[in-house]
This record gives structure tokens, sequence and C-alpha cells, in this order.
């Protein structure tokens, strides 16, 4: 009982763990494109899971007792706190973190080349298109939001 109350690793270690998985999770995630955070798929959701798993001992090293994995719980939502602070007072930081948004549709024409580029498959863009009841030729603009989502504007 005491080992699940004692750290393995001191506790200074764990926060600079936390802190520098955080930073470099939200990288690769911003750098692999806004699909990932958007509309899951099956294959990404497998993705979100064994990231979870493969930064286990990342984040705890070889502390196995209680306290260390609160003590990262609450680094990783005070650091995640942060970052949304930031991002909601400088919009430098915003973009940085967030992303912008593309536009990838308007007046009925869809840049299939600029879906490619964000990795959103055309099967993808076209649910979108069922879910909003509108054809490609009836969207005024479409746009792929920094947080994944596809905004549709119909055509007036």
């Amino acid at each position: 009982m005491h080992e699940m109350f004692t750290l393995g690793v001191p506790a200074w270690e764990l926060v600079c763990r936390a802190v520098i998985v955080y930073a470099a999770l939200l990288m690769m995630l911003r750098l692999s494109g806004k699909r990932t955070v958007g509309e899951l798929s099956i294959f990404d959701l497998i993705v979100v899971i064994v990231l979870g798993s493969a930064v286990r001992t990342s984040l705890l090293g070889n502390d196995k007792s209680l306290l260390g994995g609160l003590l990262v719980v609450c680094v990783l939502l005070l650091v995640d706190f942060i970052a949304a602070f930031l991002t909601a007072r400088f919009k430098k930081v915003e973009h940085l973190l967030d992303g912008k948004p593309v536009l990838v549709a308007r007046d009925g024409v869809v840049f299939h080349d600029v879906l490619k580029k964000c990795n959103v498959p055309p099967g993808t863009f076209d649910g979108v298109l069922r879910k909003h009841s509108v054809t490609a030729e009836q969207v005024g603009q479409a746009i792929l939001e920094a947080n994944g989502t596809i905004t549709i504007c119909k055509r007036e």
C-alpha cells in the first residue's frame, strides 16, 4: 500500500514528461492534418486508442504509483487549460495551435486538390454534402474548419 503513494521518479521529471509529451503529440497531430481530429474514421479511432497506450511509458517512466499518475493527469489538464486560455486571447497562438480554416469548395466547384492535400477522401466530403442535403452544385462555400469539421454554406 505504501508503494501506491510513493513516487518512483522525482515529481519534476513527471511534470517535464507530461509537458513534453503533450507538446509532441500536439505537434504530431497538427502535422498529420485536420482530418485526424474532425470526423473520425475507424482507422483514426484505432490510432487515437493506440496513441494513449504508446505514450504511457513516455509519461510515467518507471513510476507505477497512483500519485504519479494523478500528477501527470493534473499537469496535462493544466497545460491544456493554458493552451485554451492562450488560443482564446491571441490570434497568432490560435493559428499556431489550432490551424486555420481552408476553403474546399465555392460556387458549386469542389477543390479536389485541396481536399487531397488536407487528406479528406472524396467519400467523406460527399457524406458531408448528404448530411446537409445539398449537392456539390448547390454549395456556396464549403470550409474545412480548424477542428476538422466541414461547414457547408448553401448557394443563394
